[in-house]
């Protein structure tokens, strides 16, 4: 079993970026419907997979909300620095 801070971490950061894409390709607003729950699945990472499917199911149990899956074939490392092109060198006075 995938453990749930992890997994909640993992849930987070897509959620996050998943916001970032909706912002920049506002088409895809149009997709998702008013109190929808969206979740996601990361290709290879099966575990977390099934867990964000259990949650999902159990929501559309609960609460009746259109459900919506968000595929992703993972994450990009975390851009560094924003800094363009810094030059970094002593200097005597």
């Amino acid at each position: 079993m995938i453990d749930p801070d992890r997994f909640a971490q993992t849930q987070l950061e897509l959620t996050g970026e998943f916001g970032k894409y909706v912002i920049d390709h506002p088409e895809v607003d149009d997709l998702l419907p008013p109190e929808s729950y969206i979740f996601f699945e990361i290709s290879g990472q099966e575990e977390f997979n099934r867990y964000s499917r259990e949650l999902a199911e159990k929501q559309l149990r609960e609460q009746g909300s259109p459900i919506i899956c968000v595929k992703v074939k993972g994450l990009t490392p975390p851009q560094g620095s924003r800094l363009i092109d810094p030059i970094v060198q002593p200097v005597t006075f």
